[in-house]
């Protein structure tokens, strides 16, 4: 019985592992500002063990993602923007695309496709 309580243990941690590495690379979306203007953002998502970390590249400089969460092909994390923070959720859809919403943004919510770069 502790074998089976063990072997089921460690194959749910490693799971865990696999699909946050699943989110791993850079990724590219593009956004369009409400007067029509058209922008891409990347961003890069890395794993070291179980912790995911990150960021949005921008050009002048690059900006952290925080709080970062993986359950399963789900991820959520935080980014601050001067005083202002921004949550995000996504979904690993396949290997090459993450559907993100910006959640409770000043922009209002929306949705983002990321395409990984190879």
């Amino acid at each position: 019985m502790k074998k089976t309580i063990l072997s089921t243990v460690l194959f749910l941690m490693i799971s865990a592992v696999t699909y946050a590495a699943g989110f791993d690379g850079t990724w590219l979306t593009k956004v369009k500002t409400p007067d029509g203007n058209e922008f891409e953002l990347t961003y890069v998502f890395k794993t070291e063990g179980e912790k995911v970390t990150g960021s949005m590249k921008m050009p002048n400089g690059d900006l952290p993602v925080t709080n970062v969460k993986v359950d399963g092909k789900n991820i959520s994390f935080e980014m601050a923007f001067g005083d202002q923070a921004m949550k995000y959720a996504g979904t690993l859809k396949d290997d090459d695309t993450i559907i993100l919403k910006m959640i409770d943004s000043p922009m209002g919510d929306m949705e983002m496709t990321l395409k990984r770069q190879k």
